[in-house]
């Protein structure tokens, strides 16, 4: 992780005023559980998101009031494992929560597998729910939405213009993460689309 440097605490903003930063409080138990509270507040997060957070805080602290953001490893995982026996953090409620999200956009299940990656989700519940996307088999109905949402193949107006940007509309899916047959599949649907849809 970067170390982070205080040394241009008052450099001007770019409209000539000086921007102060307020400095990060030391690094304590207290702090920590605040920290924990405010973020969950505004935003849900994973396990692994909300240790990240937390590091980053103890980071910030360190790098202002010196010695090493390691030492606070206790008092985070600490922080961690009481949001965890309350139910303010939960990895498979986050994911499935971000399963929907991400299907409902129109998202494929290679995105829907990088997202829970990425957002830290661990790999047992990731598979567990890339399992249940699997049995219930919607990525066609998924490669529609993003279709419809990106006015792809269909959806395209003119319809004149479809053939024209048939390539592109498939390397559009193809870089959404849509297997090539489903991609034939909404492609070629020749079913009419409403135009105020």
């Amino acid at each position: 992780m970067n170390e982070r440097t205080y040394e241009n605490v008052d450099a001007p903003s770019p409209r000539g005023k000086r921007k102060r930063k307020k400095a990060p409080p030391p690094i304590s138990q207290n702090d920590f559980q605040r920290a924990a509270a405010r973020h969950l507040d505004r935003y849900s997060a994973s396990v692994a998101g909300l240790r990240a957070v937390l590091e980053r805080r103890a980071w910030r602290s360190a790098a202002h009031h010196g010695g090493h953001a390691r030492e606070a490893d206790g008092l985070i995982e600490s922080v961690v494992n009481q949001c965890i026996e309350l139910g303010l953090v939960d990895d498979t409620a986050y994911g499935r929560a971000l399963v929907r999200r991400i299907r409902n956009r129109g998202g494929s299940l290679r995105r829907v597998q990088s997202e829970l990656i990425k957002k830290g989700v661990p790999q047992d519940i990731c598979g567990d729910l890339l399992r249940e996307l699997k049995e219930s088999d919607t990525e066609l109905e998924t490669a529609q939405i993003y279709a419809r949402r990106r006015r792809l193949g269909p959806h395209r107006r003119p319809p004149e213009k479809r053939d024209e940007y048939r390539q592109k509309d498939l390397a559009a899916m193809a870089r959404a993460g849509f297997p090539s047959s489903i991609i034939m599949a909404v492609l070629d649907s020749s079913r009419q689309v409403d135009p105020d849809a």
